[in-house]
């Protein structure tokens, strides 16, 4: 072997090492699922372990404070009572709520801006998109999502001992008298996956906790603040409620998921229609 052979040898050994260990890296590091849970400043707040129970997460920073302060806006224009009252839920408290096409019909009709009907979607789909990727799921679809606000009214006081949302799963009927939980069609066997994405603090009670079985109290608690969500499977692994909002307004938005997309939120494409035939006249205004 030659002097010029010698002197290639040496440079293409630290090569071929560079080369072998480089690649082993790249085998050794945990690939992400295939849509991924790894979202800029969104951190992991608390695992199943640490939340008492299965197919359970809370995390932080899904949403930042100026999309909190957008939802809270259209909370307070958009959202109304449901069919069966202001006070469904509890005689001390005020429930109302907004669907999704309901604030793209509100920003059809100029009572909100465009952009905020948008971001309820926007934010909506992101945590689906969590969710499906934290849990290694297949697929997952919105089934339905609901900015939903809670206020305490005159009549509360600081010894209440009701529930704002009395314990319950969101995928089964549960039956108090011998604790059982069947699925009953159509409200509830198309439901997988639940997330409450939490918009404010600031307001007394008002906790999300889970359950144990049986007799109901809490496992674990989450104290809502701006852009924490807490997502979990919807069956009665899960038993969960909201303590009492014993002063202030208490907003979030509620979503449910399903595996099945014969069951996807069809007013949620409706909305993201009418949407898009809002944004195209400004676009074509701001052309001119």
């Amino acid at each position: 072997m030659d002097v010029m052979n010698v002197f290639l040898l040496f440079l293409l050994v630290p090569l071929r090492v560079r080369l072998v260990s480089a690649n082993a890296k790249a085998a050794a590091t945990p690939k992400l699922p295939v849509y991924g849970y790894d979202m800029v400043d969104v951190t992991l707040t608390a695992n199943p372990g640490d939340l008492k129970g299965v197919k359970r997460v809370l995390v932080d920073g899904l949403a930042t404070q100026g999309e909190c302060d957008m939802m809270l806006d259209l909370a307070q224009v958009g959202a109304k009572p449901d069919i069966e009252g202001s006070h469904w839920y509890s005689e001390y408290e005020i429930f109302e709520g907004l669907e999704v096409l309901q604030a793209a019909q509100l920003a059809q009709q100029g009572a909100v801006p465009i952009d905020s009907a948008e971001k309820l979607l926007t934010l909506s789909d992101k945590a689906r998109r969590f969710v499906l990727g934290y849990f290694g799921l297949p697929e997952l679809f919105l089934t339905y999502t609901h900015l939903v606000c809670r206020t305490a009214d005159a009549n509360s006081t600081d010894d209440r001992t009701d529930l704002s949302h009395p314990v319950h799963a969101d995928n089964c009927q549960l039956d108090l008298s011998d604790f059982s939980c069947p699925q009953v069609h159509p409200l509830y066997t198309p439901r997988h996956y639940s997330a409450v994405l939490f918009l404010n603090d600031g307001f007394k009670g008002g906790e999300f906790f889970f359950a144990h079985n049986k007799n109901f109290s809490a496992q674990s608690r989450v104290k809502p603040k701006c852009g924490r969500l807490v997502g979990f499977s919807s069956g009665e692994e899960n038993l969960h409620g909201v303590q009492a909002v014993l002063s202030g307004r208490r907003c979030v938005i509620a979503m449910w998921y399903t595996m099945d997309r014969r069951y996807r939120e069809e007013s949620r494409q409706e909305a993201r229609k009418l949407l898009q035939s809002l944004q195209k006249p400004l676009e074509t205004k701001s052309e001119l």
